[in-house]
């Protein structure tokens, strides 16, 4: 799929993850995640839109804990160029508690840094503060997405 086939829909961003979705498991077991198949516009979708849900289901600290961390310097990257500074301050300061605030892509190690700290009540607090400054949804992660999927009409999805 090419980001200019989305474009045609009402949120060609969802659009554009819907498909990145069935790539990212098509052909596998259902749970290994293969993002590699991705381009890196796709990924950059992709990863936001994963970025968005998660910490609306859950928080930060759920992200920390699950498959979507592994991607966390790279979702930061990401939220950069679409310019949603406000999450990225927010994430930002998240992995601040993990060491050289770089949660490790492995999900193992990833959980024996966040164990270190996570029933700290500081950094409860702290999480609590960050998601609710998030759920005010001051940056519209759908809208800058959605921005970028339009400044990019020839990607295509997979790689």
């Amino acid at each position: 799929m090419r980001f200019f086939d989305a474009l045609k829909k009402d949120d060609p961003a969802y659009e554009i993850f819907n498909s990145a979705l069935d790539t990212v498991f098509d052909e596998g077991d259902g749970v290994t995640e293969h993002i590699e198949r991705l381009t890196d516009q796709a990924r950059l979708v992709y990863l936001l839109w994963c970025l968005d849900g998660e910490v609306h289901n859950g928080g930060f600290d759920q992200l920390f804990t699950n498959s979507l961390g592994n991607h966390c310097l790279e979702i930061l990257r990401h939220l950069e160029v679409v310019g949603a500074t406000n999450s990225h301050r927010l994430l930002a300061r998240a992995v601040s508690w993990f060491p050289n605030s770089s949660p490790s892509r492995n999900r193992t190690e990833r959980w024996s840094q966040h164990e270190s700290f996570s029933d700290n009540p500081e950094y409860q607090a702290e999480m609590d503060r960050l998601d609710t400054e998030f759920y005010e949804y001051k940056d519209n992660l759908a809208s800058l997405v959605n921005a970028y999927v339009a400044r990019h009409p020839d990607a295509s999805v997979r790689a």
